[in-house]
């Protein structure tokens, strides 16, 4: 223990810390008698011999002062036995400070590692999110490609209807490939759309009639030849 180290330690101390006067005057005999005993852990000194020291006439005010000492946690006390004196062990500032210091940076520096750590966790992991939402967006914004004569074609055949590829080309190409007033998505979808919409057509629509009705009476008109015409041309000029 160094003994101007600990003065000047204790100085210090006292500037931040409340300390009765007869405290702090045996705290600086406490240390005179230990820098005598060659710094021994431990010194044996009776109450008599401190109170001569400290001009104290009543043991109440050493045992006071004493104890404010240890509650200060400035020296460790041991009550002596019968023909035994107390024994007094004096708390270094400069130990205590190491330790604190030594304390302290193992504290920062896992604290320091533990809230980086968990910073770059939490960068990583809206990283991830934006990506995750940029390739969403990117997703959506993708332009609608019309298809091919062929890719329709081919679709119709794997689906075994009857839509004709060119026709619902020609008819989506004329509308800008607009479903309503929104762009087509899903082509494919379209082509199931018509496949439905055929379907229920022809089972909804009546039969047209085999043959063609006279507009002028209900009897089934009748397609002559052109040499028939000119027979009834000939007969019509007789008369």
């Amino acid at each position: 223990m160094n003994y101007i180290l600990e003065i000047n330690a204790f100085e210090q101390w006292t500037e931040t810390h409340y300390l009765p006067i007869p405290s702090q005057l045996l705290w600086y005999r406490l240390m005179s008698i230990c820098n005598k005993a060659g710094w021994s852990e431990w010194v044996t000194v009776g109450n008599q011999r401190l109170m001569a020291t400290l001009q104290m006439s009543r043991e109440a005010s050493f045992i006071k002062a004493r104890d404010e000492l240890i509650k200060a946690g400035l020296i460790e006390y041991q009550k002596g036995k019968k023909g035994c004196p107390n024994k007094y062990r004096m708390v270094s500032f400069t130990f205590k400070n190491e330790v604190q210091s030594v304390v302290k940076s193992v504290v920062q520096n896992v604290v320091k590692s533990e809230v980086q750590t968990e910073v770059e966790s939490v960068a990583i992991y809206k990283l991830k999110q934006n990506e995750t939402k940029e390739k969403d967006a990117n997703a959506s914004k993708k332009k609608f490609a019309p298809p091919s004569l062929e890719e329709v074609e081919a679709y119709c055949k794997e689906r075994g209807n009857t839509v004709d590829a060119a026709q619902f080309i020609d008819f989506y190409a004329s509308k800008g490939w607009l479903v309503g007033k929104v762009v087509m998505k899903d082509w494919k979808a379209a082509i199931r759309t018509w496949e439905r919409n055929r379907t229920t057509t022809s089972f909804s629509q009546p039969k047209q009639s085999q043959r063609t009705k006279n507009k002028f009476n209900d009897f089934p008109q009748r397609e002559y030849s052109e040499a028939e015409f000119l027979e009834l041309e000939r007969r019509l000029l007789q008369k």
